[in-house]
């Protein structure tokens, strides 16, 4: 599924508009369900939105009607917080483990993830200059405790950098502690001509598929085309088959 995203020139007032934005894109494997921020739209197109979306990734079954309600309320709290951070979009992956491509025999698990995307305001005088200071203040931030990994790449879209991060979320209930640990994968990807910067993050609570989950993230990035250019035919049953350009961790 291929995802465009183009923001329309500013309203300024004057008789000059001001530039538009560069428009992007990117594609991303059938496994990610699209989950609806509102952007641009009105309350009731949200809400019928996101009942669309509870419905694909629930399914029809009526038993399921209050897991649905409940899941659409989450995610309607969540998405104007994101978009306020500047997340433009947002899916759930629900992606099979073993089993045999023709489906003759089942997946032993399913392995799910979080994507985001981002765009945020940085000063960008040069995309390789950009990323280098990208990495060198993900590196000072790890140095001093934020136990995370980062590492220059170049993809087809130009310079970016790939963090890697690991948390731990505590709980306090009734019958003690709970934790769990997450895996986070961000790719920074810095404009090639605007003061701007895609933010790609993946995140797991299934830390032991973090190899896998780096091969998906790499695809989608390679995926990425700044401007109004084609996107690239890519094919979904061959994504992450190639070697990933995040093999070094």
């Amino acid at each position: 599924m291929t995802y465009r995203h183009g923001i329309p020139a500013a309203d300024t007032g004057h008789a000059e508009p001001a530039p538009a934005p560069q428009a992007f894109s990117f594609h991303v494997q059938p496994e990610f369900h699209t989950v609806p921020l509102g952007l641009g739209e009105n309350e009731e197109a949200f809400h019928d939105q996101l009942r669309e979306f509870t419905r694909d990734y629930w399914g029809e079954r009526q038993d399921l009607e209050a897991l649905r309600r409940l899941t659409s309320a989450m995610y309607a709290a969540n998405a104007q917080t994101l978009a306020e951070g500047g997340t433009v979009y947002n899916a759930c992956g629900v992606f099979p483990i073993g089993g045999s491509a023709d489906g003759a025999q089942s997946p032993e698990r399913h392995t799910r993830a979080t994507l985001t995307v981002s765009v945020r305001e940085l000063a960008n005088a040069d995309p390789h200059l950009t990323a280098a200071g990208i990495a060198e203040s993900l590196d000072k931030a790890a140095g001093s405790g934020g136990g995370a990994e980062s590492q220059p790449v170049t993809l087809p879209a130009g310079p970016a950098v790939v963090r890697i991060a690991g948390s731990r979320a505590v709980w306090d209930l009734p019958d003690g502690e709970q934790e769990c640990f997450f895996v986070r994968i961000e790719v920074w990807l810095p404009f090639p001509d605007e003061d701007r910067l895609l933010l790609l993050c993946l995140s797991t609570a299934d830390v032991q598929d973090l190899h896998f989950y780096q091969a998906i993230l790499a695809d989608i990035a390679d995926t990425v085309v700044f401007g109004t250019g084609k996107q690239p035919e890519v094919d979904d049953t061959t994504m992450h088959s190639a070697p990933s350009p995040f093999s070094a961790y």
